[in-house]
């Protein structure tokens, strides 16, 4: 009788290393994170900020362009923006949301708007003078970024509605994962697929691509791993019995964390996909984590934003907000991040303990 593999425990999944238990509760760490302004953006924000040269760019009740270093507003366009992130590509500014927008970045005037009979509710990808974007329909469509003009359209799932995942584009493939459970490789030029291949969850997450693995988790406690060349299947891991997974892992050396609706953040060995630890917060976790300087940042719906050790997933901090937090961006050392509380928060990525909300 074949030896049972002591990496093996329970329901068989591999594993590594240790089991975390839940971190304490903040007033047990004595730490909180040091909040350098906060804005409000006339509503809830669903998705990540995205900042560059000095400006963070987000969706609340518009489009809004703040001030990285004080909050200040530079402008807003009620019209654009969505539950979805903008793209900032050059001077422009895209945001998917009742309609695709290209935006002057300097004052958020519009450049050209492409009408959708589908809202989308994620992020265009920009590159090379061209925009691919989804929505709720069932078409991956791509148009010039100058003009908004078509370029190219593929049907790539069966059915509408519903949230969709955002294209990805790496290393000359635009990957989209369709509703059905479907993963799609095309040429970005022309739109000629170039593979498909099944990987059985339903409304999979927008998926992440590094060193020629593309990873992709779905509605169902699972992550998988396939060749980015081939579409074949490298691994398959469930992490858990309960929870969906609604968002995009991060990596960091060897490891791939991926935050699941069970309430936890989930580390795996990126080769294998053996499960290395996991850290339990007091909500789902719906938010895609970051990984900056050795600490993994992300949301939960339990109205925190967390930062934990990248090795062994301990607590190191938490700031409270007033709603679920969402996907954060760290940049310069500073956090940004949103909640749906309706404010964006600015936040020290290395924090002194104990400053209060302003």
């Amino acid at each position: 009788m074949a030896k049972r593999n002591r990496r093996q425990r329970g329901n068989g999944r591999p594993r590594e290393g240790i089991r975390l238990r839940t971190p304490g509760p903040l007033a047990a760490t004595g730490r909180t994170g040091t909040v350098r302004w906060r804005v409000h953006v006339g509503s809830a924000v669903y998705s990540a900020p995205y900042v560059t040269d000095g400006t963070v760019y987000v969706s609340g009740r518009g489009l809004w362009a703040v001030d990285a270093a004080d909050g200040s507003v530079r402008w807003t366009n009620a019209d654009a923006g969505g539950m979805g992130s903008p793209t900032v590509a050059g001077d422009t500014v895209y945001a998917a949301g009742r309609d695709l927008f290209a935006l002057d970045a300097a004052d958020g005037r519009p450049r050209w708007r492409r009408r959708m009979w589908w809202s989308s509710h994620s992020q265009p990808f920009v590159a090379n003078g061209l925009v691919h974007y989804v929505n709720a329909g069932r078409h991956l469509r791509t148009v010039d970024a100058a003009t908004g003009r078509c370029r190219w359209r593929a049907k790539y799932q069966r059915r509408s509605g519903g949230m969709e995942s955002a294209p990805v584009l790496a290393d000359g493939i635009l990957y989209a994962a369709g509703k059905d459970g479907i993963v799609w490789a095309f040429d970005p030029a022309t739109g000629r697929v170039r593979w498909k291949e099944p990987i059985y969850n339903l409304s999979p997450a927008t998926p992440l691509v590094q060193d020629s693995t593309l990873y992709v988790a779905g509605r169902s406690p699972s992550v998988r791993a396939l060749d980015a060349a081939t579409g074949a299947p490298r691994w398959h891991m469930m992490v858990g019995s309960l929870g969906n997974i609604w968002n995009t892992p991060a990596i960091s050396g060897n490891t791939l964390y991926v935050g699941c609706r069970d309430d936890r953040l989930w580390a795996l060995n990126a080769t294998t996909g053996a499960i290395r630890w996991h850290v339990t917060t007091d909500g789902p976790v719906g938010s895609s984590p970051v990984v900056a300087d050795g600490t993994v940042y992300f949301g939960s719906d339990d109205g925190h934003l967390w930062a934990i050790s990248a090795e062994n997933g301990r607590l190191r901090w938490k700031v409270k907000t007033g709603g679920p937090v969402e996907s954060p961006v760290v940049t310069n050392g500073v956090v940004y991040v949103g909640s749906r509380d309706g404010y964006l928060y600015a936040i020290e990525a290395s924090p002194d303990p104990g400053r209060p909300l302003p």
